[in-house]
């Protein structure tokens, strides 16, 4: 049966989608909130397609939202955060603020200084 509107009466209607792509984001990887919407909102209109794969290792290892809800998130951006996670899956780590955080199941994280003293700039040319 129609309303006359076009649309029938017993039709489930679905919220609309959030125009702003932050509301976006967050709705469809609530793991962000982490980052802050101050922080979604400056970069994600330049590095959406990073900050989606950031919070698909985020959700995945829930510990590593924790940990960068305790830091300086404004330092961080979305090109210098990389995980890495062990072949067979048993630790997982997250660089960032200059350390290098692990964890093998989230409840004993330990806190690595990356060692950069053997390397040099790499000079173009």
């Amino acid at each position: 049966m129609s309303s006359g509107d076009g649309v029938d009466a017993g039709a489930v209607r679905r919220p609309p989608e959030p125009a702003d792509p932050v509301e976006r984001l967050l709705r469809e990887y609530p793991e962000l909130e982490a980052f802050g919407v101050d922080w979604l909102r400056t970069w994600a209109p330049r590095a959406g397609r990073q900050i989606a794969g950031i919070a698909k290792v985020l959700r995945r290892y829930p510990w590593m939202a924790e940990l960068i809800g305790q830091g300086p998130v404004g330092l961080v951006n979305p090109y210098s955060v990389e995980a890495y996670v062990a072949r067979d899956g048993s630790e997982a780590c997250i660089s960032l603020f200059g350390w290098a955080y692990c964890s093998a199941d989230g409840s004993n994280v330990r806190r690595l200084e990356l060692e950069f003293s053997r390397l040099s700039p790499m000079k173009a040319g």
